[in-house]
């Protein structure tokens, strides 16, 4: 694979660059509670960045996974916390897309694109490191209605969110709910502290006898498949967000070498962390951009886990060794290097841990062996 960039692709990751950069200075404070991801992503809205892969006839970029990749890998280079969300909101938008009506996509993908409307998608991730994100939500219909109960353990950018893209099985049938998070029956709780990604408005969302309204299903296309796919560009976006998280570390180690004494910069030792850091994260990213790259779902569904696994064990990596290279200022709350290593950790356990991905791989080399486990049968 040819892994440089077209012109516009180019111009696309300079322009995300530019505005992340910006986002960069709110990073701590996010991470420490002291604000919330939603300023900063409004900025990624007002920039035409949150609606890059909607349709062009919508407002959006009418682009696919490779500005995705892209994007997340810019925005992850500054605050993981903020990239969750923008993931979860752009892979919400598509899957708005492919199963929406005409009617459905005019009235709600122009504010998603502007951003002034904020989607969450509810999966339930599970108790467990190899049950991957899935449907926690039951439906039952009533003439024209259909009435959701269920709860999901912890919801990215749920606080946070105007409307949640809820999967729910009705009886053998999955379809997607489109549903307001102020509705009556419709409890969101509240983010508690975590390893990292705080900030992220992660919280539990529960579901008691709520009403969905006619015309606030999406099931005009084949939903599990399309879910499929929706689970591929996670693992793309979240794989961006961790080479970003490998470059940020790289490039803070570099020059923190390259400014102090020289004892540091010709300790061998030292030379070949940054070796291997920059390395894997380069790995990384070709290997998402391979996997953005892909015309078939087929090869999509067999690169994308790959991608995941290996770009968050090189962001696990890469930023321990940048803690490491710090020595005890990196040790230290808020110098943003430790962000940086709590975050990769939480992003090699969120929304279907390493081990998935392990599984996910082995299962397209073992397919009489090993489990699907996909959820979306």
């Amino acid at each position: 694979m040819d892994p440089r960039l077209s012109e516009t692709e180019t111009a696309f990751r300079d322009l995300v660059r530019r505005e992340a950069s910006s986002i960069g200075v709110t990073a701590d404070d996010i991470d420490q509670g002291v604000t919330t991801a939603a300023s900063a992503i409004g900025r990624l809205a007002t920039a035409n960045i949150l609606g890059i892969c909607a349709p062009e006839t919508h407002g959006g970029g009418g682009a696919g996974p490779v500005e995705l990749a892209l994007a997340s890998e810019e925005v992850g280079a500054v605050s993981a916390s903020v990239g969750v969300v923008a993931v979860g909101h752009m892979v919400s938008s598509f899957l708005l897309d492919i199963l929406g009506t005409p009617t459905q996509r005019q009235k709600w993908l122009p504010a998603v694109v502007e951003g002034s409307t904020l989607l969450a998608l509810v999966l339930d991730c599970g108790g467990s490191l190899l049950e991957s994100p899935s449907c926690g939500v039951s439906g039952k219909k009533e003439a024209d209605r259909l009435y959701l109960d269920g709860r999901a353990r912890a919801v990215t950018g749920s606080t946070l969110a105007d409307f949640l893209i809820v999967p729910v099985e009705v009886g053998d049938t999955l379809l997607l709910a489109v549903v307001d998070a102020d509705r009556d029956g419709v409890t969101v709780g509240i983010e508690a502290g975590q390893l990292g990604l705080n900030g992220a408005g992660q919280a539990p969302v529960e579901f008691s006898g709520v009403q969905v309204p006619s015309g606030s299903t999406l099931s005009t296309g084949n939903v599990v498949e399309t879910m499929k796919m929706a689970d591929d560009l996670f693992r793309i976006g979240h794989a961006g967000l961790c080479v970003g998280i490998g470059r940020a570390a790289l490039e803070a180690s570099t020059a923190h070498v390259s400014g102090v004494n020289d004892e540091l910069c010709r300790e061998q030792s030292v030379q070949w962390m940054l070796a291997d850091m920059a390395t894997e994260t380069e790995a990384a990213r070709l290997l998402t951009w391979y996997a953005a790259s892909r015309t078939s779902p087929g090869e999509m569904r067999e690169a994308a886990p790959m991608a995941r696994l290996l770009a968050a064990d090189a962001a696990v990596r890469g930023s321990r060794s940048a803690v490491q290279i710090f020595g005890p200022a990196g040790n230290e709350r808020g110098s943003g290097i430790e962000r940086l290593y709590r975050d990769a950790k939480a992003m090699e356990i969120y929304h279907g841990a390493v081990e998935v991905q392990r599984l996910a791989v082995a299962g397209e080399l073992l397919p009489r062996l090993a489990k699907d486990i996909s959820p979306w049968q």
